[in-house]
Parts: structure tokens; sequence; C-alpha cells
């Protein structure tokens, strides 16, 4: 295994809580949670936690709050059970439904905006599929990529999920973006030397175009599709399909990055391989113009610079980006920064390897 591969998923912390299994009728027997979140501005933090330490969490903070903050343990207290092992996606639907994919716990849940379960799909019934990965949302239609080589349609009907069918796509697909009609998925095959994004149309045809070996995370905006990928020598390559052409120009590095408002806010968190000594520079990358500023924030504090930022998500609502890094041991620090780049505060995720943020208005 790839040492990068390792520093995601095993070098982490061991379950403080003991380890729990919870088959679907348990699940089905429980109550409508026990928790009554006050506030509509709602941010629901996915933390992958440790690979088969069965603690992964879905924490809650109220966006729209200043000063001193703290995520709340929501999905467990919510539920009475917890989320399950290595915790990988999580994409909003609507105002009161969100979507989860758990990994080795292998299925797909429907959350309302209370973080109560209302629905899920086990991947396990469907042996061949693989691990689920990550999901993409369109409408009524829940997209997930899992690492038996598949894409799935799953259905949402109101809060029930029913699965649909699946579609062979290639060797460990990792990530997928909906975009023009169009499904766009990483593949990253099963020595990470493949450097393609399956292109599949009508859920039917498929065709391939070239990016960086070992592609990652995808990103949408109008005719171009961001692509984050660790490359053939760890150096974490970015670069943008133009999907009028179906060609790859790669712009420059960055670990991590989310989009908002015209703008690609990013991490690129280097690791001295000899040493383990890690380097963070935060910057902006204006699509309009294709400027890089690494000027943009303010005041950013020192702790970043030598930490890994395991994810970058960006409010709509108020302009803020969140950077959350990790230490693979311990719970991440979220880093706010508000719509001028200036540090606004941070806090602690309440679990370890946070994946990313969504965010309810």
């Amino acid at each position: 295994m790839k040492m990068k591969k390792i520093y995601a998923a095993l070098f982490l912390m061991p379950a403080v809580l003991g380890l729990v299994s919870c088959s679907d009728d348990e699940w089905n027997s429980l109550g409508e949670g026990k928790v009554e979140l006050t506030t509509s501005h709602r941010a629901f933090i996915l933390n992958e936690g440790s690979m088969n330490q069965n603690n992964s969490s879905i924490t809650y903070f109220d966006w729209s709050a200043t000063g001193d903050s703290a995520a709340v343990d929501l999905y467990a207290t919510q539920n009475g059970l917890k989320l399950g092992d290595t915790g990988n996606d999580i994409e909003v639907v609507d105002n009161n439904r969100v979507v989860v994919a758990i990994n080795v716990s292998n299925y797909v849940a429907l959350l309302d905006g209370y973080g109560i379960e209302k629905s899920r799909i086990s991947f396990e019934k469907y042996k061949n599929l693989g691990q689920v990965r990550n999901v993409a949302v369109e409408g009524d239609t829940v997209y997930a990529v899992s690492y038996g080589g598949y894409i799935s349609r799953i259905s949402m009907k109101g809060n029930k999920l029913e699965y649909v069918d699946s579609l062979k796509v290639g060797d460990r697909p990792e990530d997928v973006v909906k975009n023009n009609g169009k499904l766009y998925v990483t593949l990253q095959g099963a020595d990470y030397k493949d450097n393609r994004v399956a292109i599949v149309s009508n859920f039917k045809t498929i065709n391939y175009a070239e990016v960086m070996q070992d592609p990652a995370r995808l990103y949408a905006d109008g005719d171009k599709i961001y692509v984050t990928g660790f490359g053939a020598y760890y150096d974490n390559p970015w670069g943008v399909l133009d999907t009028k052409t179906n060609t790859y120009t790669q712009i420059g590095n960055a670990s991590s990055i989310t989009l908002g408002n015209g703008v690609i806010y990013a991490a690129n968190s280097a690791t001295d391989w000899k040493t383990y000594a890690v380097s963070t520079t935060l910057f902006t990358y204006t699509i309009a113009d294709g400027k890089e500023n690494t000027s943009y924030f303010q005041n950013v504090p020192a702790a970043i610079n030598s930490n890994t930022v395991y994810s970058v998500s960006y409010n709509k609502y108020n302009q803020h980006v969140y950077f959350i890094t990790s230490d693979y041991v311990n719970d991440g620090i979220v880093y706010e920064f508000d719509e001028k780049g200036a540090f606004v505060r941070q806090f602690s995720a309440g679990g370890v390897n946070s994946h990313g943020i969504c965010f309810l208005n």
C-alpha cells in the first residue's frame, strides 16, 4: 500500500467507545432523535475517523455563531448508534436532507436536517460492487461510486432510498460529479496508476479523458471540471478538464480545494517523506483570469503551516471558507476565514480526519 494511503487511513486513533456493529433491523427500531436544533444555520462535519475502528461521526455547529464554538456529536445522539467505519462523503440534497457514504461499513444513508437517519442502502447486499466511496446528488437521484469498479443509481422517494442499477466504469473509481447531463468519475486503478476520468452518458455510453496519475476529487463549474490527484510523485497536481474537448491542463499543486463564487480556495500540504514534516500553503485561484493569490488569507494561524489540511469547505450563505487540519490521531481543528479572507475563529471538529462540511440554511 502506498504511504499516502496509509496516512489517509491507517495512522489513526483507536476507537474510544468500543466497536459496535448495527444491522438495518437495529437501525429501524430507533426513535426520532433526541436533540432539537434551534438554529436554521446548520453545518454538519463528516469525520472519517480511524479505519477499522468504527469511529466515524457527524458533528454539528451553528455557522452563524461568532466567538468560541464547538462541534457537537450529532449523529450518535440523534440515532442512538455510531455512524460506522470510515465516513467518506457528505452531500446536501436540500435544506432538510443530506446524503452520506460510509466506506468500510459500506452503505449510503439519507439523513434529515436534524441528523436523523431516514433510510439507507447497504452495499453489502451487492457484493460485486465493492465498498462505496463518494456520491453525487441530482434531483431525486444519488450516484454512488464503489471500489468494485461501478457507479450505481439510487432513487430518493421522499425520505426513502431505493437501489436502481449499476454500471461498470473502470478500476477503483474514487469520486463522481454530474455536469451538463454527464457523469464524470475518477479512476485510480488497482495499482493507483490509472490516469483517467470516465465520462458516462445516459448511464450507458462511456468515454475516457486522461488527467494526472491517481486522480482523486472532482469539482464542476460550468464547462470545466477541476481535478485533484496524488500524481506519480505524490506532489498533489491539480488542473482543469475542459468538458467540450475532454482535454486536461495542469494548473499547479494543491492537496485540497473547494469552489465558491468563481474562486477556488485551496491548500497544498506537502510532506517531506524522510522526516514526515508538513508544510502547508493556502491560496486562491480566480477562475475568470486564472490568477493565483497566496496573500488572500490574512492572519493565518501558524499551526496551519505545519499541519496537513485534510479538507476545505465553502459556505455559500456567508461566503466563509473552512480549512480543517488533521494529524491522523487527534480531533481535527476547524479554521474559519470570512468573505474577505480574514481569520475569524478556530474550534475542534469533534472527530478525526474531517472529510468536509455541508451547510444548511
